[in-house]
């Protein structure tokens, strides 16, 4: 078992104050404090607070940074997670990819947390709480103003990645360059998780559904149905028919948090967003945009919502991509023209309803 004292060296700290605040403070000393709970299955999480002084000012300064790591309190867990390779990619994404994406806050809105140190075993990020982020409460509906930061930041995220690969590496394929950090870790015939939502899915179609009291929809959907699903795993494949980006690819609500208005007496108005960063990119890849559209619309938002500002959403993305280019002196026109987001839109819908039938099945 690893002790949590052993997963921070002093140097560390110094490399992360450094990154952070510059090189006017010098590190007196340093603590980790786990953060309370269960520890998740792809990691655990702590506090690193560490004690500085400004080197002109003599000022002291306590500096808290959020922590995570690979589980260290149950050696097996460590051993399954570290064979998934997916807390790791979250790791190598922040040091080799994003670390290269544009960040002058003049052309780019920030869009995640900062990253000042990214081991494959461990990562010290900003602390979003302390920053005045939280996430919305569970079972919590996402209104318009929500899912407008919301695309808007994913918008910002893609065009961040379009700059890279059309500014940076003169019209490259990401995936060429950064193809090992990008491998599939959920969509798999191989993922017995995922492949049991799948059924589960099907389970709901044949007992729970409106067509669950025809015999004739039920032979279909009990003939059918899983061979119809199984293209999501065709459509998690890299794209070479449509514009690609790096996606998130699993924008659900606990994967982004918010800064909300508060009223008079302190308390949070969750219906009045002001801010939002996206976090967790464990199961990034390079695919078309279309895919974190619909994640971010089947997992977030209800069908009356959905039925109502739809075609909002989508003019919006689009606008927002727009926006976001022209700052980086690129030209959606020619990226992803109208006709093609479109047309990507059409041909990804099934992901985002498959995505999240799999997400409610359990």
């Amino acid at each position: 078992m690893v002790n949590l004292s052993d997963l921070i060296s002093f140097d560390d700290c110094v490399e992360v104050v450094q990154s952070s605040l510059g090189e006017g403070f010098r590190v007196i000393s340093y603590r980790l404090e786990k953060v309370p709970g269960q520890p998740g299955f792809l990691g655990e999480y702590a506090h690193l607070v560490v004690s500085t002084v400004e080197i002109e000012t003599k000022l002291s300064h306590d500096r808290s940074y959020f922590v995570k790591c690979l589980p260290f309190t149950d050696a097996k867990q460590r051993e399954v997670v570290q064979d998934l390779g997916i807390f790791t990619k979250e790791a190598v994404c922040y040091r080799e990819l994003f670390s290269r994406f544009e960040s002058n806050p003049e052309k780019v809105l920030k869009w995640r947390p900062e990253c000042w140190l990214a081991r494959d075993d461990l990562m010290v990020m900003e602390d979003l709480v302390e920053a005045g982020y939280r996430s919305m409460p569970f079972q919590r509906s996402f209104g318009k103003e929500h899912m407008m930061l919301v695309l808007e930041r994913m918008a910002q995220m893609h065009a961040c990645s379009l700059d890279l690969q059309y500014n940076q590496m003169k019209g490259s394929r990401l995936d060429d360059k950064f193809g090992k950090m990008l491998f599939e870790t959920t969509f798999m015939r191989e993922n017995p998780w995922f492949v049991a939502g799948l059924k589960g899915v099907l389970k709901i179609a044949l007992d729970g559904s409106k067509y669950s009291r025809n015999p004739d929809y039920r032979s279909t959907i009990q003939s059918q149905l899983m061979e119809k699903m199984a293209r999501i795993y065709e459509l998690s494949q890299p794209s070479h028919r449509f514009q690609s980006v790096i996606v998130h690819k699993d924008l659900w609500y606990n994967n982004m948090m918010f800064r909300f208005e508060q009223d008079q007496t302190g308390n949070v108005l969750y219906d009045k967003p002001l801010d939002c960063v996206l976090i967790d990119f464990q199961i990034s890849r390079y695919q078309p945009p279309a895919i974190d559209f619909f994640c971010t619309i089947y997992l977030l938002t209800r069908r009356p919502h959905r039925d109502q500002l739809y075609n909002f959403y989508v003019q919006y993305y689009h606008d927002q991509l727009r926006q976001k280019l022209d700052k980086l002196q690129l030209q959606v026109d020619l990226i992803l023209p109208w006709q093609q987001w479109l047309e990507s839109l059409e041909h990804y819908k099934l992901f985002g309803l498959l995505w999240s039938g799999v997400l409610h099945a359990y």
